[in-house]
């Protein structure tokens, strides 16, 4: 099955073509809800699926209601197996203030952990709200979504 198959449809998807379309590779989206980044660092679990590896390629901090701000250290978001807390990847420091972010793997703003970034099929990956450190007060409330593509 070639990608210029698929590239070249307009309208409806012709029958050879749906046989085939399990095989294409997609991106799903986490929605994290609201993270309050001021709190405790805060981990959330989900699951890959089981026939598909997958590799983070985004990540979105939007509807900043609490302005984030560091001294010390930056909030960031570390995505791991549980064992390893950024084994997969990890993003760059939050900037502070009230302004919505995105981090990609295209441009380098999140970088790959010691695992490597291929997450394998039926994986619990463990997707940390790292708390910034040092402000007055640590704080940062926002919307995170983290999305993944699955891929055979």
């Amino acid at each position: 099955m070639s990608g210029e198959l698929i590239s070249t449809i307009r309208g409806k998807v012709p029958q050879r073509a749906i046989r085939h379309i399990d095989e294409l590779p997609y991106a799903a989206s986490y929605s994290l809800g609201l993270v309050d980044y001021g709190e405790a660092d805060v981990p959330h679990i989900i699951a890959t699926p089981a026939s598909r590896r997958s590799k983070v390629i985004e990540v979105q901090i939007g509807d900043v209601t609490e302005a984030f701000t560091s001294t010390t250290t930056a909030a960031r978001i570390d995505i791991g197996d549980g064992s390893d807390a950024d084994g997969f990847g990890l993003t760059d420091d939050f900037a502070d203030g009230l302004a919505g972010q995105v981090f990609t793997s295209y441009d380098d703003t999140i970088t790959e952990g010691a695992l490597g970034a291929i997450i394998e099929g039926g994986d619990q990956v463990t997707i940390t709200c790292v708390a910034a450190t040092g402000g007055s007060p640590d704080a940062g409330i926002a919307y995170t979504t983290v999305t993944l593509i699955h891929f055979q």
